[in-house]
């Protein structure tokens, strides 16, 4: 019987997505019997700064793009000089009091904490530290020399490491780690029976973001609600004022739901997809299949997951109100323009990264003559 081992996953609430991949990361290794740490790195260095990150982080929709778009290319220009490093040393106090208390086999990233990296080789040289890159792309400060495996969706992420002096060795192409129901068949007919949609329509999906940062929600239904034989469902995720706006529209056409435990179940019966192009939906959207419209990207990881999409024929970007409306009612009823979209987004698929993901970092964290054992019993 193989000892379990303790792994530390970082991860941080800027967005939703890191904290749902390494919840995601957790259940599989515990499954697997691993003992497992998830923590919020910038939350335990300061939570009253933390708080007011993920605010800047949320207001950035509301007051223009070009404030994000300012902060991420300054910190991509100087993510590896003095300064952004002595930054990152504000956080090293709370990540050497984790490592002592816990005692980690290995670190696992699922955010740029770099770091972890700066302080590996005099503090942990004999912890292992993986970096899941949860994007189609990969801001700089998430890459240094040492890290020993990044995790990685697509040849993008693989192509911009390899420019960077990554050695190949350290890269494996997973996808981002969902939860289980995603990569479950289901019946169609059953889920538009469950949510009482026209099986005789197509069904548009338009996911106002977990917090509702979709723009112009109100005015897209207006038009969608009126388009021939189209239904639209929307999902206002925790934005429970938007949620009542649209609901006070009594459209007919349009069915308007808040947070969705099942939301998997929608990605399983849209004919077609508006949302924003976050990391995670996308991974979604790619395992699941859907043709999707990316919706006013915000530049920085957003702008260059839609482009990589986009160049990919995976996906339609749409910049305004007018491309949007423009797009759906093209797509809708262009079997072919959507069933090559779906093609597009197959050759992006890389397995079940979550499975992928955790049997790689246990087979490092044995000895190279338990790997095979290991193997077959995960």
């Amino acid at each position: 019987m193989l000892k379990p081992k303790k792994i530390l996953i970082l991860t941080c609430s800027h967005g939703s997505g890191h904290k749902m991949v390494a919840q995601t990361l957790k259940e599989s290794f515990e499954s697997r019997g691993h003992l497992v740490s998830v923590q919020d790195l910038f939350n335990e260095t300061n939570p009253t700064l933390n708080r007011m990150i993920e605010k800047s982080y949320l207001l950035s929709y509301s007051i223009g793009s070009s404030f994000y778009e300012r902060v991420y290319y300054d910190v991509e220009e100087y993510a590896h000089n003095k300064f952004m490093y002595n930054l990152w040393h504000l956080t090293s106090k709370a990540l050497l009091k984790m490592i002592a208390k816990f005692k980690p086999d290995c670190i696992i990233n699922t955010y740029g904490y770099t770091i972890s990296a700066i302080l590996k080789k005099e503090n942990y040289p004999h912890i292992k530290l993986f970096t899941v890159v949860t994007d189609f792309c990969i801001p700089k400060p998430w890459i240094h020399q040492d890290i020993d495996r990044y995790y990685v969706a697509c040849e993008n992420v693989e192509a911009t490491l390899l420019e960077e002096g990554i050695p190949q060795e350290k890269i494996l192409k997973t996808g981002i780690p969902l939860r289980d129901a995603f990569y479950a068949q289901e019946n169609r007919n059953t889920i538009v029976s469950k949510y009482d949609l026209d099986p005789d329509k197509k069904i548009l999906i338009i996911f106002a973001g977990t917090y509702g940062v979709l723009k112009n929600i109100k005015e897209i239904c207006q038009r969608t609600d009126q388009m021939d034989k189209l239904q639209t469902v929307v999902v206002c995720g925790k934005n429970q004022s938007l949620q009542r706006e649209l609901e006070m529209e009594n459209l007919a056409n349009t069915k308007i739901f808040g947070f969705v435990p099942d939301i998997h179940e929608f990605y399983s019966i849209g004919d077609l997809m508006v949302t924003k192009p976050g990391g995670i939906t996308l991974s979604e959207v790619v395992t699941k299949k859907i043709p999707v419209i990316l919706y006013n990207p915000t530049p920085g990881q957003e702008g260059e997951n839609a482009q990589w999409f986009k160049q990919q024929g995976a996906a339609v970007v749409a910049h305004n109100f007018t491309e949007l409306v423009l797009a759906i009612d093209a797509l809708k009823d262009n079997d072919i323009k959507r069933f090559s979209m779906k093609n597009s987004l197959g050759k992006i698929f890389n397995g079940h990264a979550t499975s992928l993901i955790s049997q790689d970092v246990l087979s490092q964290l044995y000895m190279p003559d338990n790997i095979t054992y290991l193997t077959e019993s995960i």
